[in-house]
């Protein structure tokens, strides 16, 4: 009996030690995570344009004590009109000099933020100099986390307007492989007019397979040349809904 105990011992390490090692040869390379979720950015890209959803942007500027000193709030609904083309419905945006100040037509992740939602695309990829930082757990997502920054500074001529990299950390699931979370801010160059938080979007499942912004959150010191603005931001993306094909 004590022989097919020690056996049985055995059998159970040697199991446990050929599902540990086969599990680390089948985990990807951190080259393989990193093109993989570039190449599933340009599709979240698409994909977002196939859903309708509610847009909520509210940004506030915070003086002494905590006080709220100006406040900017827009919510919306983002749609396809009749021709296809991609809208908005404003439901609420009440006047606000905040507008005006930090000179803010339509207030969205970009304008706000100061970098497209979906930068980490298989085309702007060299652009980056990408490290492995841990593995962690968001939520009940496995995910590798990387520190992510520009190779070089950006120029003034060589990129659109508004094109702006981003610095920081992101987390990809390590199932699909698309980005859950994002941490950072937008890099600016010095003559740059234009001042940008520190921010954190989360991402949620959207309609059993993408990962699209959901909750955007930033409190920051915007330091502009005249004057700094400390502000407090809070964009939210609800209510999504898979648009109905035209016959």
């Amino acid at each position: 009996m004590k022989t097919l105990h020690l056996r049985s011992i055995a059998k159970g390490v040697f199991f446990c030690v050929a599902a540990s090692l086969a599990t680390h040869a089948q985990s990807p390379s951190t080259e393989e995570v990193l093109r993989r979720a570039a190449a599933n950015e340009e599709k979240l890209r698409a994909a977002e344009l196939e859903f309708t959803y509610r847009q909520s942007v509210l940004l506030q500027t915070i003086g002494q004590g905590g006080r709220v000193t100006a406040e900017l709030r827009r919510v919306s609904d983002v749609i396809t009109d009749d021709l296809g083309n991609r809208t908005e419905k404003i439901l609420e945006y009440p006047p606000s000099r905040l507008a005006t100040r930090l000179g803010i037509a339509r207030p969205d992740f970009k304008s706000l933020v100061g970098v497209d939602p979906f930068f980490l695309t298989s085309a702007s990829l060299s652009q980056y100099s990408i490290k492995f930082v841990e593995r962690e757990k968001v939520d009940a997502n496995n995910t590798f986390v990387f520190d992510v920054e520009p190779t070089a500074a950006p120029q003034p001529r060589s990129r659109a307007k508004d094109d702006r990299p981003f610095t920081g950390r992101i987390w990809i699931e390590d199932h699909d492989f698309q980005i859950v979370k994002a941490e950072g801010k937008a890099v600016v160059e010095k003559d740059d007019t234009q001042a940008f938080p520190r921010f954190t979007c989360s991402r949620a499942y959207i309609d059993g397979k993408w990962w699209l912004p959901s909750v955007v959150l930033a409190r920051d010191l915007l330091e502009f040349k005249r004057f700094d603005l400390s502000i407090k931001l809070e964009i939210k993306y609800t209510d999504h809904k898979r648009i109905t094909p035209r016959r």
